[in-house]
């Protein structure tokens, strides 16, 4: 079973001095990553503080907004203790950087990972093994000093079914700046045919995304959710030739947290 390092807790409050520090609403490893182009693999989730969007189906509404500050010690300490050091220099288990927004928190992240590499002496060697993906909703802007320490983007641009306003939700320009980057992927949450017709009219005709670029995942929070929408999203896969995307996490434990 996947370890829990932080549990988000509402009932306390923890504030850190100083400016080497993540708010973190939840924090567990061991577990494998759920869904996008790392299906599967072995990974570290941390999630950070605060959201930027509201999405009527966010599967964790009732975790990001919770949490607390947690100095980079502190956070070094839990890696410690889990023995997690090593399986990062090698590379057998990735850092998910998620959230909410973890890009709200961008420059501390890239303090956090800039402190991390140089504690532990990460050689060259290390740095090509540490495999650190961050999730974001595409509506921030990336400073350079985070940009390389990211092996994968796992961008989440959101359509009108997360319920959000368009002006809210998609900003061209961040998106064509992610798209440029390496190892970029873009995962849209698909509950019925018209999402495809969406993702053609507001994203490719504009020349925001690439094609080849697109992961289609279903939405479903729970087990019997997603048997409802997965054949469906599968087949436009197919049709549209894109990636598929299983919610994997969902379909192992169901509604969870902390997976």
């Amino acid at each position: 079973m996947p370890k829990t390092l932080i549990k988000q807790n509402p009932l306390f409050s923890k504030k850190v001095e100083g400016n080497k520090k993540l708010a973190i609403a939840e924090l567990f490893c061991d577990t494998l990553q759920g869904e996008g182009i790392n299906i599967g693999v072995p990974a570290t989730f941390m999630r950070l503080q605060g959201c930027t969007l509201q999405c009527v189906w966010c599967d964790t509404l009732d975790v990001w907004p919770n949490g607390n500050e947690y100095s980079f010690e502190e956070i070094f300490q839990l890696f410690e203790d889990a023995k997690l050091i090593e399986k990062f220099k090698s590379g057998s288990q990735h850092l998910v950087l998620t959230g909410g927004s973890p890009l709200k928190q961008r420059e501390q992240l890239s303090s956090f990972l800039q402190t991390f590499v140089e504690k532990y002496t990460f050689d060259e060697s290390d740095k090509k093994r540490f495999y650190v993906e961050i999730e974001n909703e595409c509506v921030l802007d990336v400073n350079n000093s985070l940009e390389r320490f990211i092996k994968c983007w796992n961008n989440s641009p959101k359509l009108s079914n997360s319920g959000m306003r368009d002006i809210v939700r998609r900003k061209p320009t961040i998106l064509q700046k992610l798209k440029k980057y390496e190892n970029s992927w873009f995962k849209f949450v698909i509950q019925k045919e018209s999402d495809w017709i969406e993702i053609k009219n507001d994203f490719l005709q504009y020349g925001l995304i690439n094609k080849e670029q697109i992961i289609l995942m279903p939405e479903g929070q729970t087990q019997e959710e997603l048997t409802k929408t997965r054949e469906l999203v599968a087949n436009i896969a197919i049709r549209e030739g894109v990636r598929f995307t299983d919610r994997l996490h969902v379909t192992i434990w169901n509604k969870k947290t902390g997976v």
